[in-house]
């Protein structure tokens, strides 16, 4: 299992395709940020963009997600490299996780790197604000681990399933586009138990807001946020997400184990 998992390592190092899109993708949320920050209506630098923008954070790297998920777990298909790594002895137990785990994880990791550049560009730019209290909203975005994780662990389980890397990174870019459309129409779920909808909780801040009118500015409006983390918001995510990612694993194990690699 240590030997796939050095050997994939090897492949990720190696693989041109994964870090030149990947070094896109750093640049159009790059891109996407200069664009945004400053330019909200609650003109609050970057804290006011990510309340007003809270996807931005989440929106594009949910396909990153599934693009290096289905690449690494689901490559095999194409060249039959499991077929040699069973004959070389290695279990089907061994050759699951190592694959598995370095999809998901790997995974995570890009996507929750991405999930960064966005506070971190806009900080750059145009400074932190005021609308939301930073240290809330790193542990609110380092808390995006565990839904990536059982976001990952089901895109490996669908790789399993559907034995084609395209049509996962397909699914991963329809998931992306339509993130918003969904969240609009689940806007109040409070559900722990759907990725999707717990990154809505994870960047949903309670708030009002008033509006005064301005002799030369006209209406100009003011946004008060509550950023604070709650037990139950750390709790039901680590909890879930993990129980979530277990099912998922333990269900792609079931298929892969029963695959003819064929």
């Amino acid at each position: 299992m240590k030997n796939i998992m050095k050997s994939i390592w090897y492949e990720i190092l190696r693989s041109k395709l994964m870090i030149r899109i990947y070094i896109i993708f750093i640049l159009f949320i790059v891109l996407t940020t200069v664009l945004n920050v400053g330019d909200s209506v609650q003109e609050g630098h970057t804290s006011g963009m990510l309340a007003g923008n809270p996807n931005i954070t989440y929106e594009i790297q949910l396909f990153v997600l599934g693009f290096v998920v289905a690449l690494i777990c689901g490559e095999d298909y194409k060249d039959k490299v499991a077929n040699y790594e069973v004959m070389s002895g290695h279990s089907r137990i061994s050759i699951f996780f190592a694959r598995s785990l370095m999809g998901i994880i790997a995974g995570t990791i890009m996507a929750e790197i991405l999930s960064f550049v966005p506070i971190i560009t806009g900080i750059l730019i145009d400074g932190w604000g005021s609308e939301l209290v930073l240290s809330d909203i790193l542990i609110r975005h380092l808390l995006f681990i565990f839904p990536y994780l059982r976001l990952a662990a089901f895109f490996a389980l669908l790789t399993y399933l559907v034995k084609n890397p395209y049509v996962i990174m397909a699914a991963a870019f329809l998931i992306a586009t339509l993130s918003v459309l969904i969240i609009g129409m689940v806007e109040h779920s409070k559900s722990f138990f759907v990725s999707l909808f717990n990154f809505v909780l994870l960047t949903n801040y309670d708030g009002w807001s008033i509006y005064n009118l301005d002799p030369e500015k006209g209406i100009v409006k003011y946004f008060s946020y509550n950023s604070s983390v709650s037990s139950e918001m750390i709790i039901g995510t680590i909890v879930v997400s993990l129980i979530m990612t277990g099912i998922y694993l333990f269900m792609g194990y079931a298929l892969f184990r029963r695959d003819e690699l064929n």
